[in-house]
This record gives C-alpha cells, sequence and structure tokens, in this order.
C-alpha cells in the first residue's frame, strides 16, 4: 500500500515544478517590467499647483472683474470694445498684462496707430457663467458703457444650462474627476512600492477620465439639451441685439486643450454645430482652433494636466489674432487696414475678415 502511494503522488511533482517556474518567471518579469518603468524617461514636470500670478494679485474694479475702472461715458478719441466671457477669458491664475484682453489692448494702441486713438478693451469675463447669461449681462453693460464693438468668448461648456440644476447635476455625475488620487487600501500598498503600479493605475485614470470627458460633452451637444437649445435662442438675441444697437459683435471661440489639437482633436463636431449656429444667427466669428493646430495642447494650458484652462501662449495667440482680424475687417477708426504694412511681431497668414 505504501509503494502504491509513492507512486501515485510521483506524477504530481512535475506540474508543481511547472508550476512553480511559471509563477517564478512571471515574478521576474514583473521585476523586469518595474525596472524598465523606473528607468524610462518621464515627462516634463508639472507647473505649481499654485502659480505665480493669480486672481487676487489682479486689480479687480467696482463691478467684481479683473480690469481697471471705466468711466461710462467715453472721452473724445476714445475707442471701447468689451469682452464678454467666462473663466477662459477671465485668465485664472495669468498675469494680468498676458490675457488676451488686455493684450490685444496694448497691440492696439502700440501697433498701426496712426491717429492716436486711444482704445480702450473691457474684460467683462467671470468664471461659471454660460452663453445666455453672458448676453443677458453684455445687453445691459452695453447700454452703461457704449463700447463701439463686442466680443463674446465662447468656450465648449456655455452650452450648459445653468437654470435646471437637477440635469446639470446629472450631467457632473458624469463629469471627470479633477486629479488622480493615489488608491486605498491593499491597492495603495501596491502603488507606493511599484513603479509599474503606479503607471498601471494612472494610465487607467487618464483613459477612464478621457472617456467619461468626452461623453459629458457630447451630452452638452445632443439636438434635445435645453442648455443647447437656449445657447442657440441666446445667439440669435444676440444678433438682433448687435443689429439693433449698430453695435459690431464677433464670437471668439476657444477649443479645449485638454486633448490633442491635431486632426485627432476629439471635439471638431462641437465646433462645427457652434459654427452652424452662429452662421444661422448672422453673427461672425473667429474660431481660435484652427491657429493652434497641431500645437502642443500642453503647452497651451495653464497647468499641464491637470487645469485645461488657456495659459499666456494661448492668449497672446488670440489677441494676436484679433488684432490682425480687427485691423483687416473695418471695424476700427480708418477703415481696413493693411497688417503687411504694419511692423508686429507675427502675423496669421489664414486670417480672412468677414
Amino acid at each position: 500500500m505504501a509503494e502504491h502511494a509513492i507512486r501515485s503522488t510521483t506524477p504530481g511533482r512535475p506540474m508543481i515544478l511547472k508550476l512553480a517556474m511559471l509563477l517564478a518567471s512571471a515574478a521576474v518579469a514583473l521585476i523586469i517590467a518595474d525596472l524598465v518603468v523606473r528607468l524610462m524617461p518621464h515627462g516634463p514636470p508639472y507647473r505649481a499647483e499654485t502659480a505665480y500670478f493669480d486672481t487676487m494679485k489682479m486689480p479687480k474694479n467696482s463691478l467684481g472683474y479683473h480690469d481697471y475702472e471705466y468711466e461710462r461715458e467715453k472721452r473724445p478719441g476714445v475707442f471701447r470694445i468689451m469682452v464678454v466671457g467666462d473663466s477662459f477669458s477671465e485668465g485664472a491664475g495669468l498675469s494680468f498684462d498676458d490675457i488676451f484682453p488686455k493684450r490685444l489692448e496694448w497691440y492696439l494702441n502700440c501697433y498701426g496707430n496712426e491717429q492716436k486713438i486711444t482704445y480702450q478693451v473691457m474684460n467683462m469675463s467671470m468664471r461659471g457663467r454660460s452663453t445666455p447669461n453672458e448676453v443677458t449681462l453684455l445687453k445691459e453693460y452695453a447700454a452703461q458703457f457704449h463700447p463701439d464693438v463686442i466680443i463674446l468668448a465662447y468656450c465648449l461648456n456655455d452650452a450648459e444650462d445653468l437654470d435646471v440644476k437637477d440635469e446639470l447635476r446629472r450631467l457632473k455625475g458624469c463629469h471627470p474627476e479633477l486629479s488622480f488620487k493615489k488608491p486605498p487600501g491593499w491597492r495603495g500598498v501596491i502603488y507606493d512600492h511599484s513603479a509599474l503600479a503606479k503607471l498601471i493605475f494612472r494610465r487607467t485614470f487618464n483613459t477612464r477620465n478621457n472617456l467619461i470627458y468626452k461623453r459629458y460633452y457630447k451630452e452638452l451637444y445632443r439636438d434635445d439639451y435645453q442648455g443647447w437649445k437656449k445657447m442657440q435662442e441666446a445667439l440669435l438675441d444676440l444678433a438682433a441685439f448687435s443689429r439693433s444697437s449698430g453695435i459690431p459683435t464677433k464670437v471668439l471661440i476657444f477649443p479645449l486643450f485638454s486633448h490633442s489639437l491635431g486632426d485627432d482633436y476629439p471635439f471638431k463636431r462641437m465646433h462645427n454645430k457652434v459654427h452652424r449656429a452662429l452662421i444661422k444667427a448672422g453673427l461672425p466669428y473667429i474660431d481660435l482652433l484652427a491657429y493652434y493646430t497641431n500645437m502642443d495642447h500642453v503647452r497651451l494650458e495653464y497647468i499641464p494636466d491637470r487645469d485645461p484652462h488657456p495659459d499666456e501662449i494661448a492668449h497672446r495667440i488670440a489677441a494676436e489674432v484679433l488684432w490682425q482680424d480687427l485691423m483687416q475687417s473695418g471695424l476700427l477708426p480708418g477703415g481696413k487696414k493693411s497688417v503687411d504694412d504694419v511692423v508686429f511681431p507675427r502675423k496669421f497668414p489664414h486670417v480672412v475678415s468677414d
């Protein structure tokens, strides 16, 4: 009986050895993979969470905007442009002079200003607004400050319906998390001790966030979503106001800087829907996506991979494009001007005025 028992267990030993070798090979492979990940070159360092310039250091006027005080009545020789928008044009975290309305103001006063006009570019932008709010406010401010031109700055989240909180909360329920957090429990222990685990956890987080982010904006631009409907109505209202008041109005569209700005930019369909709405309303527009195309989107973010608001480079490009468009449009004193006759650091050859 003993001999039979010994013979019956013998065939199991190769299987145990194979399993042990397989586990050992897997462990060695994981160790090698972890070492490779540790030795891999890392991307550029993140910017500090708190930038050197922040909104607390900007001037703030009596209306609560980060800008100077302006007299209600324009003095002779003053040409006034009013910019209305949300956090993208408010310029949170940037130097006051780097925000595109202020840089545009400087360009207008310094380049091609043979008539010595005093250009004032008022920045009536504040975070958390959508297009219907902005149109209501700009009509009120236009009656007070009498601008010669109005610029509505548009961001793709301006289709949010801020009046229906429940629906907005439902949409934001699938909104991506703002920053990665270390996993809890035993997964956190693995995360702390394995470079490979760090890579896997972060890649999984980024992939999931990317899908959620795209789905969120897809929801905002559904034909039956009330926010999108209200946004289109607001554009029609703005166009009617522009015609009745005689104040030329232009819409400046910002892309989302969270994703590649090349051919694989995932929000082109949303841009096209906004284009059609603006054409229907009869409002001229500039889509800045054309001027950022194929630029490294990380170089244009306020905090790369963390805060996708436009940084000082993105704002400077917006100001340059607007300056060139205004010079060629005939909206400024003195009529249309050829930018070729003006000494300016950079010109965009494919700016076409309406």
